[in-house]
């Protein structure tokens, strides 16, 4: 095995082991705050499943990296620094006009250009896909939770 491969082999297994760190750590804070159950839910319920989550994840990163070991491992490639300074920009507009524009409005048009500029997915395919996502969400979020997403000048 080259020294590139084994390097990225011990960075992602040390990364994984970090994360396994964290995510106990976090189930031991939670649980000092109290669990509670699942109809009466304590402070630290949620901290709880989310680093047992975390460990679960990251133990699976773990396995496959060391897994990965003696198999070629898969390359990043050349960084295009385009695509990260666009999705970036993308995304600090999406944060300026989401009130002025409303959520439904303001997410189609972020995942239409993230998925037709970005990824190259056929336009019908990603305005149809951003359609479908912005109205599930809406969906979820608004009618379902109850959870207000803002509106915009348009309304919705």
């Amino acid at each position: 095995m080259d020294s590139v491969k084994k390097t990225r082999t011990i960075t992602a297994g040390a990364g994984a082991l970090f994360w396994v760190a964290v995510g106990l750590l976090a189930c031991y804070g939670a649980s000092r705050l109290g669990l509670g159950s699942i109809t009466d839910p304590g402070a630290g319920f949620i901290f709880f499943w989310s680093g047992l989550v975390l460990v679960i994840l990251a133990l699976v990163v773990l396995a496959e990296s060391i897994r990965s070991s003696e198999d070629a491992t898969r390359g990043t490639g050349q960084l295009n620094w385009t695509k990260i300074a666009l999705v970036l920009l993308s995304l600090v507009l999406y944060a300026f006009f989401l009130e002025r524009l409303g959520f439904v409005l303001t997410t189609f048009v972020l995942l239409s250009f993230l998925l037709g500029c970005i990824e190259d997915t056929n336009w019908i395919k990603s305005l149809g896909t951003a359609g479908a996502a912005a109205l599930v969400s809406y969906a979820v979020f608004e009618l379902w939770l109850e959870i207000r997403l803002p509106k915009g000048f348009f309304g919705f």
